[in-house]
């Protein structure tokens, strides 16, 4: 059970963290001719059809609320950052953050929260490899 939770945690914070990432530097990606959100979810989906083999239960990165989520995540997060390059003081800054960090929290938690597709073996943490050689 516990792989199951830690699993799919995993995958989600790899994958909002690059899709975040990525969508701030989408003048590279137009650069070499990709469209950025298209590529970080060719990326995500061909990714998370790789751990299939190994974890127990994966997310349905192919669902398109998934992507609506990530989205979502977008601008809550360059709202955040704007804040941050404001000269407001730190105090008001701090008060414009909360609703945003909530925001964003929420998504990741209804991402995470999104019935997951079961796939994989938890035998596979019993599994003694052998070398050969």
């Amino acid at each position: 059970m516990l792989l199951y939770i830690w699993s799919r945690f995993f995958c989600l914070s790899v994958y909002v963290t690059m899709y975040l990432n990525d969508c701030q530097r989408t003048n590279f990606y137009e650069g070499i001719g990709l469209n950025t959100k298209e590529f970080d979810m060719h990326v995500i989906i061909e990714t998370n059809r790789t751990t299939t083999r190994i974890f127990p239960a994966v997310l349905d990165v192919e669902n398109p609320e998934f992507k609506r989520k990530l989205d979502r995540m977008v601008v809550s997060y360059e709202k955040l950052l704007a804040v941050g390059q404001t000269d407001d003081p730190s105090f008001i800054k701090t008060l414009k953050r909360i609703p945003l960090v909530a925001s964003l929290a929420s998504e990741i938690l209804a991402a995470y929260l999104m019935p997951p597709v079961e796939f994989g073996s938890v035998d596979f943490a019993e599994f003694e490899p052998n070398l050969v050689y």
